[in-house]
């Protein structure tokens, strides 16, 4: 810009905007919405087609080659090939729809001060306090609102994350904080950097005038965006994403200065822009910058000279188009574009939950995508209107007694909910605790370097969760009830009993389970050791009945199966113990109460999974898993066949280790509580799962993948099935997995005649 021209734009008559169409600004909130549809299609393409290599670099970016070949078309889609391919490359160059962002960002600051005080500089910390309350009222909302979800489903943002209250300030700048719980988000640290240095660029704007402020800003960015670059490894994804605002000041700033450009003759430019050079100018120029995206020289400048081409292109052609479209569909537009910022905080959140990464393309997952889309817009409007009410209230509040009093009265209501909700922990926890931080039986349980885990030796431990309360004694080694000497008595029967949670046993105390039953039933001369531990598998099994076989020469071996162990045997220690929760915080201490882990356990379990199975069909995962439905899945055959050619090996361990000692052997296949008890005895039966379904269940395949290893194997088997025959009640626990003290006994008699029958025992 000459002098003469710089002296003209600032002498204009700056108050009354010129008579444009320009001036309505209806093409702005399409492009927000554009931009925005964008954004939202690109995040949807990455979970069905992989993340996109071109214009992401990071530290693992494959060769140039590699860069190339991921564009290929597919072509395992048939008819739908076309629109699957242009679905794909349009969804991953969605990230220029950031660009349009920031560009229009910086546009619409500058385009709203233009008519105010181009002749005076701005307040720099009115600005700042305008844009706070444009910001963070959404931005706080939408924090509660996940954080409101972590509390009655478990899933959102954890108040005992230190990321969380660094988001909240909306400090996101290393790895581990820019793509805290909705990646999406990293963008509002970025426009909350640019805003803090926006009085600084409208001072230049002021000084140099839009073009040499452009110019200056690209000399200084595009060398230090550089620099990260081909410095930076572990960090380059964040650093040339815009973890720092340096590296996208450019686009931002050719926002402002357009705005100024426009304002200063609408007409005019908009006439020169519409030009067929122009226009194919800008076309050569977006081409070239997504040919650049695909190299990290070119991602120096690829970013800037796309979104311009196409912010440019974008505003030629939607100044034309807008007149000619239906009312309605204009509407829609400017809707969006209105909403842009609250559609932007909830669309990522919602679309992760909803749809799983890999996801094919199928009808189903077009129609959860939709539903995504669906939900985004109700959740957006609702997060709108309860922030608005919220303002409301505090503006009443301030203006009736005045600031300080307002933020006394916000504070003493953020304790009040604070202790509620620590109240209500307390309440879950003493009335009706969870299972938490791993087992609900892990304070019983210790490692062990030869059987993975066991029960911390001659410890008497009260165990309370998911409606149990019971009472676990291990003797001196580790395992429950009574230890008996090396030697056996003259005269005596002994029995060596191994197995998980139905034998140990969980939900009922120690001397009240079935082994300690069933010694009781045969008579003073038999001892019946219990040597099982909840969650043993075949693989503990083995090592339990060849460690202490050759120590206490029992008679008879015992081994308890169930259903799940064709996948248990699949499990090794260290897994095992991650799963206990060796590793995790205490579960009794002041963290886990900070973290309210009982009190969202209950509403997960209570309220979100039955919502969740009213509304979505979808089966509740805690009843599905108590009722181990997966174990008679028909998929899960060939995880089945795998499982058993394992435990075909754990048995012949057994059986040899038997016959060393001169010990008999037989197996008790314990069943499902879905195989004995009908759905209306279960609390934790998934609404609408029809177990009798051919084509989902086989009802008899563990049982008789049993049979078919115990048959080659020549091992006796008892299904346990057989003891429950008679009873109209249901044995098992009906919010939880295992036997009540029926059930106990019910096995305990069943097995003293099975065992008196068959001359097992004298």
């Amino acid at each position: 810009m000459t002098s003469k021209e710089k002296k003209g734009f600032e002498k204009a008559d700056l108050k009354t905007a010129p008579n444009s169409k320009v001036n309505k600004l209806l093409w702005v909130e399409w492009v927000k919405a554009l931009a925005l549809v964008w954004v939202i299609i690109n995040h949807l393409s990455e979970l069905y087609f992989g993340y996109p290599f071109i214009s992401n670099p990071d530290a693992n970016w494959p060769a140039f080659s590699e860069r190339i070949a991921q564009l290929i078309p597919l072509n395992s889609y048939g008819i739908w090939n076309l629109p699957v391919n242009l679905l794909r490359y349009f969804g991953w160059f969605g990230d220029q729809g950031v660009q349009l962002f920031l560009i229009i960002s910086g546009f619409g600051l500058t385009w709203g001060l233009l008519s105010l005080r181009f002749n005076s500089p701005i307040s720099y910390k009115d600005f700042l306090q305008k844009r706070a309350l444009r910001l963070y009222p959404l931005w706080w909302g939408v924090h509660l609102f996940f954080i409101a979800t972590w509390i009655l489903t478990g899933w959102g943002l954890s108040l005992v994350d230190k990321n969380l209250y660094l988001s909240l300030l909306g400090i996101r700048l290393t790895p581990g904080s820019f793509y805290y719980f909705s990646p999406a988000w990293w963008y509002f640290g970025l426009i909350l950097q640019l805003y803090l240095v926006f009085p600084i660029l409208w001072k230049g704007l002021r000084r140099f005038g839009p073009s040499r402020l452009l110019i200056l800003t690209v000399v200084i960015s595009f060398p230090i965006r550089a620099l990260g670059l081909f410095a930076f490894t572990n960090y380059l994804d964040v650093w040339q994403r815009g973890g720092l605002f340096i590296t996208r000041l450019p686009e931002f700033v050719f926002g402002i200065s357009f705005a100024a450009w426009l304002y200063q003759n609408p007409e005019q430019l908009t006439q020169r822009l519409r030009s067929a050079k122009i226009v194919f100018l800008l076309i050569a120029v977006y081409l070239a910058g997504i040919f650049a995206s695909l190299t990290l020289g070119g991602m120096i400048f690829a970013p800037f000279i796309l979104g311009v081409s196409l912010f440019i292109l974008l505003f030629i052609g939607l100044e034309k188009l807008l007149s000619r479209l239906p009312a309605w569909l204009t509407g829609s537009g400017i809707w969006v574009g209105k909403h842009s910022y609250s559609l932007y905080l909830m669309h990522h959140p919602i679309i992760l939950r909803l749809i799983p990464m890999g996801a094919l393309l199928t009808l189903s997952t077009m129609v959860r995508s939709l539903a995504a889309l669906f939900l985004t817009v109700v959740l957006a409007v609702i997060l709108e209107w309860g922030v608005a009410q919220a303002s409301n209230l505090a503006q009443r509040q301030i203006k009736n007694v005045g600031l300080s009093k307002t933020i006394f009265r916000i504070f003493i209501i953020g304790i009040s909910l604070i202790t509620l909700l620590v109240v209500g922990e307390l309440t879950i926890r003493r009335f009706a605790p969870q299972e938490i931080f791993g087992w609900g039986e892990r304070a019983s349980l210790e490692p062990s370097d030869q059987f993975g885990w066991r029960l911390i030796p001659s410890k008497e431990t009260r165990l309370r969760w998911l409606s149990y309360d019971y009472v676990v004694s291990a003797n001196g080694l580790g395992f429950p009830g009574p230890e008996f000497p090396v030697d056996k008595p003259a005269g005596t029967y002994r029995i060596l009993v191994t197995g998980d949670a139905f034998t140990s046993a969980e939900g009922v105390d120690t001397n009240l389970a079935w082994p300690r039953l069933l010694q009781t039933g045969l008579g003073n001369n038999v001892e019946v050791l219990n040597f099982a531990i909840t969650g043993y598998g075949p693989n503990q099994y083995a090592e339990i009945v060849e460690k202490f076989t050759p120590i206490y020469k029992p008679d008879l071996i015992i081994v308890e199966l169930f259903v799940n162990d064709f996948f248990d045997v699949q499990t090794n220690d260290q897994q095992f113990q991650e799963s206990i929760g060796f590793d995790q915080p205490d579960q009794n201490r002041l963290y886990s109460i900070i973290r309210l882990e009982h009190l969202r356990m209950f509403f997960r379990i209570n309220i979100a999974e039955p919502l969740g199975e009213m509304i979505l069909n979808k089966p509740r995962a805690t009843g599905y898993f108590l009722g181990n439905f997966a174990s008679f899945e028909k998929d899960q055959e060939p995880q089945i066949a795998v499982g058993s050619q394992q435990i075909v090996n754990k048995l012949s361990q057994i059986q040899y280790a038997a016959e060393q000692n001169n010990s008999r052997l037989i197996l008790v296949m314990v069943p499902a509580s879905i195989q004995v008890c009908k759905p209306s005895q279960l609390e934790y039966y998934p609404k609408d799962i029809d177990f009798g379904n051919p084509e989902k269940y086989d009802p008899e395949l563990p049982q008789r993948s049993f049979y078919k290893i115990t048959n080659a194997l020549n091992v006796a088997i008892f299904d346990l099935r057989d003891a429950f025959r008679d009873e109209r009640k249901c044995p098992y626990q009906t919010r939880n997995m295992h036997w009540t003290l029926t059930g106990h006994q019910l096995v305990a008699d069943y097995l003293k005649d099975i065992l008196e029958k068959n001359g097992y025992v004298p």
